[in-house]
């Protein structure tokens, strides 16, 4: 069994932003329109009983809350303060425990009452931004079809005048010119950038029937990671990064990769489920049937989808099993992995841009680092292990988790 360290507090279902990528409300799954708009107090009082007795059972020492959506900020401000005061209390009844806070904000209703609540309850703000302007104003827009840019990079400014520190996430943009991106970023004067790829299946992907593939994921990663190390005046981008410390040895991606895996997500009705970019596989995919009122946590891992979640999670299809730069990627991110006829017994729809990318920081990492011993790492031709993959494919075709998940369905 896994022992997670983190709770996804759903405390909002609805969002005053419609991406159009949003895996929550855009990718074929609107059980969300069943959900209460706000998570109530009982709901919160349970999620703190359970929370409580979950981290006693497993004598954790650090136990994160991260406020997630629709937009987190859309509850009132005085519900959110009395739910920080009564999740910070459960360090008073367990001793040893640092409990810490986190939020994912479209940054839209950001202000600077918002900003010192925030600051003065130590809660992490991350903030949504897509690339450039264009870029952001072309995906993230309001319900009446307007661009949001603008807002949001004020909201940054807001942030970083008052906490001094502002951290985002952007959706990558294979669209956009890399060079472009990279300025823009920087211009924002943030601490760090979180690359995110957008959450599409093998059922979606907008490349599923190309005969000849060009890796523009990979393309646009590269010249954006050439920029990124050449760079004196660095933002830190943890994608890049970590691949990085993969390569050279000085961390395992699992430990990167596997995030995730140590989160549940707590959604407004207080249904438990596993983390939530699962919503991308269809609808209602990730509900489990199991709340937070009427059992513990760990019930969670009774249920189909955390079965099949939890247990695919770590295993890969054949093809990966064989890659010869298995150990770095180990798949990939799990949601990319899915067909409905196979559950996540398949290669990631990015499989040949991760190989081409990783490729690229392998070879770089030997150019700047020449004394690295040969046998340590080698330089790779992302061609050759293409043209390998490509022969060396299988299929399983049916695994016993998804015949459960499909027949408790």
């Amino acid at each position: 069994m896994y022992i997670f360290n983190s709770l996804v507090l759903k405390i909002a279902s609805r969002c005053n932003l419609n991406c159009s990528y949003c895996f929550m409300y855009n990718l074929g799954d609107d059980s969300y329109k069943n959900q209460p708009k706000f998570m109530s107090e009982d709901t919160i009082d349970a999620v703190i009983e359970k929370a409580k007795l979950y981290i006693i059972k497993n004598k954790l020492t650090t136990f994160n809350f991260l406020f997630h959506g629709g937009e987190p900020l859309l509850m009132e401000k005085k519900r959110f303060k009395e739910m920080l005061q009564k999740l910070k209390a459960i360090e008073g009844i367990v001793k040893g425990l640092k409990v810490s806070f986190s939020i994912q904000t479209n940054g839209i209703l950001l202000d600077e009452e918002w900003c010192m609540l925030l600051l003065e309850n130590e809660v992490e703000i991350g903030i949504s931004i897509d690339s450039t302007e264009e870029s952001h104003d072309k995906y993230r827009v309001d319900h009446k079809g307007n661009g949001s840019y603008t807002a949001v990079k004020k909201a940054i400014d807001l942030v970083k005048e008052i906490t001094k520190r502002a951290d985002v996430i952007t959706v990558m943009d294979v669209d956009e010119n890399p060079d472009k991106v990279y300025k823009s970023l920087k211009s924002l004067n943030v601490d760090s950038v979180n690359f995110l790829i957008k959450d599409f299946t093998h059922a979606n992907f907008p490349y599923k029937d190309a005969l000849d593939y060009n890796q523009p994921y990979a393309d646009f990663l590269i010249r954006l990671f050439d920029l990124w190390f050449d760079d004196k005046e660095k933002i830190d981008i943890p994608l890049f990064v970590g691949y990085i410390n993969v390569i050279l040895g000085f961390a395992n991606f699992d430990d990167i990769n596997s995030n995730e895996l140590k989160s549940l997500v707590i959604e407004t009705n207080g249904e438990i489920e596993p983390i939530d970019s699962l919503k991308a596989c269809g609808q209602e995919f990730t509900k489990t049937n199991i709340t937070i009122k009427n059992n513990v946590l760990e019930e969670v891992f009774n249920s189909s989808v955390a079965n099949l979640y939890f247990n695919e999670s770590m295993k890969v299809c054949d093809q990966c099993n064989q890659c010869p730069i298995f150990e770095i990627c180990l798949g990939g991110r799990l949601v990319h992995r899915y067909n409905k006829n196979n559950g996540f017994d398949n290669p990631s729809v990015y499989c040949e841009d991760l190989v081409k990318f990783i490729s690229h920081i392998q070879n770089k990492m030997l150019d700047v680092f020449p004394d690295i011993e040969e046998n340590e790492i080698e330089r790779l031709n992302y061609k050759e292990i293409l043209a390998f993959n490509k022969a060396n494919t299988f299929s399983k075709l049916e695994n016993e988790n998804l015949k459960l998940y499909k027949k408790a369905i």
